[in-house]
């Protein structure tokens, strides 16, 4: 065992429920409005609940980014890399296993395996969503969704490093309303989403809600013309039951859950990267792709997913006097993925994850105290527990690896294939508080601080299942361990004990399964203070210091250093900013500059394993720092036109590291930018509404966004020593390009809110732009996003 010791109800938008599609910093703003909420819109009274109260944002001191239920809708945001694209110095990255990581001011932890906890946390209702892959898809019939920025740990708990995302849910109403949106888009795309809500009793409402989504494969085979992958069909439906039996008692039940049977994305192969003497035929014959947006390949039959996930929540909320109130919080997910993953780029097997298997099982329980928030001395105390059960079960084809030729030659053992399976429990608890006190009429002193303690147990296995006589079990079992152990039984793990002492019941030198338990235990604190100068100008200033907890790696190994975990990161956090509303709030301006100071980076990089190239570790990074800004204003010039732009700066570089990158390059990596962090972002919307009749609206609306170049690893200006070919000569392989995408949308709409029509375009110029590259094997491999999209959306209201 490791010992580390380290130190609701529904928000209302108030008057402009439908004015505002976004006005937090760091989003790309976007409006939906109606004549007659014009004389009472305005840019400032966005409701947010950051603290775990409700607040207007522009009375919260911290960093806060908010994109509107209505916005995701019109700008056609359905997914989590759509969001992405909206907030500034927030990364998405699709991974080889199809787990989203999320990076965020430069914090983020590139770990692709469903049990590794995140740097940025994501929430339903307060409600976690523990593991990325939870929160696949729950942007839908949504008031709002929040993003939080910097470490949110005093509130939110650890694995909130880099922030918190929260999901807000739209509520069950005390009147009848029912709604739905239908879009066709390119590539037979079919989006269909609808609720209805109201009252059941004087006491009890509900809400019902769901979307679907369809649409054909968009990426074509290199080979295979009339191929296609990335066909989407998902299914989403959410029934939430509100029960107000008293004044003082209110419970809130969701019941939710999603169905995912897409194809996985196919990669881009860019390089050649042997890792054994001999070549397989077919991959030194293989043509690298053309670099178009739709170019991509993959065996026939490998990319699917059949995922489901379901969850249960409660929250209850009652006034245990007239100004304090007990919350709590009690939450089962239940979610289970088969899928398969082709991630060389190939259409032989390279290396293809022909069923990846898993499941989660979590509960989840908050219970806080909380006084009025009218007080001048505003508090919250808590509790949470959190236990999880995360399986994974990985089979892999390796047929036709350098490793299977080289070894098939030299040894006489073609290896084709490899099982790996990682077993976890983790638990946690914490105790938090956190207070606010309004020392003068225009001075806030806050301050929070949580003590998390965490466990996590690992069982971890990688086994021949082939029953082949000369395969990879018994490859180690006759060649590396010379008979030592015996003959190799098809299901041993064969995974060698090569550190320096017993892991379990294996001794060193000898193969067996990873046992073991990693218990760490933090403080996270948070201390500030909110400067009100005059009306509508908060300036403010925050020190935080928030913790992610460390974890096991789900990899395929060779020996027991790889399945060695790494420990907890921290983050020092340094933020001054300000939030002005000008012109009799026809103006908006926000800024925010900050420093972190960045300890143990969770990394996942490379270690040379001989005959087997380079496999999969997890490492810490002693240091890294990252300090930037950000600056956004939000303009209404005349009622009817909306005009917003963000720009942000991000600075982030490691410090001190030493080791072997992601791409397998050996360096001193101190001074290289941390990887999916683009220095400069931009982002820019406009919106205008115009009548053509007393009953009709017209409205035209466009959004630009920018990102600089970034790299997917550290050093990813460096290539790998065993590069012998690639699609872009003497350019890094690791390099995310920059790139600028523009958004088009136009429409017509009912003067009362009833209906909407619009056309709508992304990425109308066809950029060619792509989120992550990946040393897989013998190959590098690109992740291409869509190009163009175009469409058409109804909207219906009652």
């Amino acid at each position: 065992m490791r010992k580390v010791i380290g130190r609701s109800q529904q928000a209302s938008l108030c008057s402009i429920a439908l004015a505002l599609s976004s006005a937090g910093l760091g989003s790309a703003p976007a409006f939906a409005q109606t004549p007659q909420d014009d004389a009472d819109a305005n840019i400032a009274d966005i409701v947010v609940t950051a603290n775990k109260r409700e607040q207007k944002l522009n009375d919260v001191g911290l960093t806060v980014a908010v994109v509107s239920g209505d916005a995701l809708k019109n700008q056609q945001i359905n997914s989590l890399a759509d969001l992405a694209q909206t907030i500034p110095s927030l990364s998405f990255t699709n991974t080889s296993s199809n787990t989203p990581v999320y990076t965020l001011r430069g914090v983020g932890f590139y770990e692709t395996s469903i049990g590794a906890y995140p740097t940025v946390s994501v929430y339903s209702d307060e409600v976690p969503l523990s593991f990325p892959v939870l929160a696949s898809h729950s942007a839908y019939d949504l008031e709002r969704v929040e993003v939080l920025k910097g470490p949110q740990g005093t509130l939110f708990g650890q694995n909130a490093t880099g922030g918190a995302i929260n999901y807000i849910a739209a509520k069950p109403t005390d009147t009848f309303h029912a709604g739905a949106n239908l879009s066709y888009g390119r590539f037979n795309e079919v989006i269909g989403e609808g609720y209805v809500s109201g009252p059941l009793s004087d006491t009890l409402k509900a809400r019902l809600s769901g979307r679907s989504e369809r649409a054909d494969g968009w990426q074509i085979s290199n080979s295979r013309p009339n191929d296609r992958n990335g066909k989407v069909e998902n299914y989403m439906g959410r029934l939430q039951i509100a029960f107000e039996p008293s004044d003082s008692a209110r419970f809130l039940l969701n019941i939710n859950g999603w169905a995912d049977k897409s194809e996985t994305a196919a990669a881009q192969y860019i390089g050649l990267t042997p890792q054994n003497p001999i070549l397989d035929p077919a991959v030194a014959a293989a043509p690298f792709s053309p670099l178009t947006p739709r170019a991509a390949e993959w065996t026939p039959g490998v990319p699917f997913a059949d995922n489901r996930m379901w969850q249960t929540s409660l929250r209850a909320d009652i006034d245990v006097t007239d100004s304090v109130t007990l919350t709590s919080l009690t939450a089962y997910v239940d979610y289970k993925q088969r899928q398969g993953t082709d991630g060389d780029g190939l259409p032989t097997r390279d290396v293809d994850l022909l069923q990846d298997r898993g499941t989660i099982k979590n509960f989840s329980q908050e219970l806080r105290l909380a006084n009025a928030s009218q007080s001048s001395l505003r508090w919250v105390l808590g509790t949470n527990y959190e236990d999880s059960k995360v399986g994974q079960v990985v089979r892999s084809d390796i047929s036709d690896t350098s490793s299977n030729a080289t070894l098939g030659t030299v040894f006489g053992y073609p290896i084709t294939n490899a099982t790996l399976s990682a077993f976890q429990r983790m638990t946690n608890y914490a105790f938090f508080g956190n207070v606010e006190y309004d020392v003068a009429d225009t001075i806030t002193l806050k301050g929070g601080v949580r003590y998390t303690n965490a466990k996590t147990s690992v069982n971890s296995c990688n086994a021949d299942l082939s029953g082949i006589p000369f395969d990879t079990g018994p490859f180690f079992f006759d060649v590396l361990l010379g008979g030592a152990a015996g003959p190799y039984r098809t299901g041993d793990c064969f995974a060698i004990n090569l550190l320096d002492h017993a892991v379990g019941s294996v001794a060193p030198g000898s193969p067996g399964n990873y046992v073991d338990t990693l218990h760490e235990d933090n403080i996270s604190w948070r201390v500030g203070v909110d400067w009100k100068p005059k009306p509508g100008i908060l300036l403010y200033a925050n020190v935080a210091k928030g913790y992610k907890a460390g974890s096991f790696p789900t990899v395929s190994a060779f020996e027991f250093n790889q399945y060695l975990p790494v420990t907890q990161e921290s983050v020092l956090a340094y933020e001054a900013g300000f939030k002005a509303s000008l012109l009799d709030r026809a103006l908006q301006l926000n800024g925010a500059a900050f420093y972190y100071d960045y300890k143990d980076k969770q990394l996942r990089s490379k270690e040379d394993a001989g005959p087997f190239g380079i496999l999969d570790v997890l490492q810490n990074i002693p240091k890294s720092t990252v300090k930037g800004f950000e600056l956004e204003f939000v303009a209404r010039p005349v009622s009817s036109l909306v005009v917003s732009s963000t720009f942000t700066y991000l600075d982030a570089k490691i410090d001190e590291f030493s080791g072997i990158n992601a791409a397998g390059v050996p360096a001193n990596f101190a001074g290289v930018a941390v990887p999916y962090t683009p220095k400069y972002q931009l982002g820019t919307n406009i919106d205008y509404e115009f009548p053509i009749s007393e009953a009709l609206n017209g409205f035209v609306g466009g959004s630009l966004t920018y990102r600089s170049s970034t790299v997917s690893v550290i050093g990813g200006n460096l290539n790998p020593s065993t590069l012998t070919a690639s699609a872009v000569a003497g350019a890094p392989l690791f390099r995310i390009t920059s790139y600028a995408l523009v958004d088009l949308r136009a429409g017509i709409q009912s003067a009362n809110g009833r209906w909407r029509f619009s056309l709508w375009g992304k990425n109308v110029l066809d950029k060619y732009y792509w989120n992550n590259v990946v040393a897989d094997f013998d190959t590098v491999v690109r992740y291409a996003n869509k190009p163009a999209t175009y469409g058409a959306s109804v909207a219906f209201k009652y």
